[in-house]
């Protein structure tokens, strides 16, 4: 008898392992320079209407200038008012000149400054009102008609006296430097009083309601401290008047 041969056992085929991926450590997002907003500079608002260069439609470029001028009036009125030595030297180009009769003032923008601020500070109040605003634009040059009506409180020995006054101020403005980046001052003015009327003062509403807000000459006036009203800037706090009621004898006349 022939021995039977054994048959090898079957290998299992070696797999072999796939090498371990190698873990890469996640990649740092790369920090972006912080850019600040207040790095740069604002663009103004001629720019921004404008495109960037482009000039602006020749009408929207004219309100702009009248708007400017108009604002310029104001604030004009504002520097007497509140005796803004400041404000008021800020609306006068440096070579402006003034002319408010020979016997009054004529002379340079500088010394107006100087003189006006000695004759406001020998009244009791003033209230100035700009009514009617004409504006001839012609390039960089504007030829200016604004309205205006006066009140003016004076003490005397003999009592206090409202003088009230109503004419038109002739102003020449120019645009400097040429061009709409250029800002528009008065360079020169002149007051054409229309009518006047001088009265003994009345205080009785003053006397009668001394709880009123009156005005203040300087700048402790309200309307240099309006950023502080109530509102969602000052942290929405309301006023601490609310809830209380009033009848309409409140106010007496």
């Amino acid at each position: 008898m022939t021995a039977r041969k054994k048959k090898a056992p079957l290998k299992k085929p070696v797999t072999q392992k796939k090498p371990a991926a190698k873990k890469h450590a996640p990649a740092k997002a790369k920090k972006s320079p912080s850019l600040s907003l207040l790095k740069f500079p604002r663009p103004s608002l001629v720019s921004q209407l404008a495109g960037g260069g482009e000039r602006l439609n020749p009408r929207v470029q004219a309100a702009l200038d009248k708007s400017e001028i108009a604002e310029v009036l104001a604030n004009f009125a504002r520097s007497i008012d509140r005796i803004d030595e400041n404000l008021l030297r800020s609306i006068l180009h440096h070579d402006a000149t003034l002319d408010l009769g020979p016997g009054v003032f004529q002379g340079t923008g500088s010394d107006y400054v100087r003189w006006v601020m000695g004759v406001v500070q020998g009244i009791r109040s003033s209230h100035h009102l700009i009514g009617t605003i004409r504006i001839e634009l012609e390039g960089d040059t504007a030829l200016v008609e604004s309205y205006f009506q006066a009140h003016i409180r004076i003490e005397k020995p003999i009592g206090r006296e409202d003088v009230f006054l109503g004419g038109r101020n002739l102003d020449r403005f120019e645009r400097r430097p040429s061009g709409a980046a250029g800002v528009w001052k008065i360079v020169h003015r002149k007051p054409i009083l229309d009518w006047a009327r001088t009265e003994a003062a009345s205080d009785i509403f003053y006397h009668q309601n001394p709880d009123a807000l009156w005005s203040a000459r300087t700048k402790t006036d309200a309307s240099y401290h309006m950023a502080q009203f109530p509102g969602t800037q000052t942290g929405g706090k309301l006023p601490a008047f609310l809830g209380r009621h009033y009848e309409s004898k409140s106010v007496k006349f």
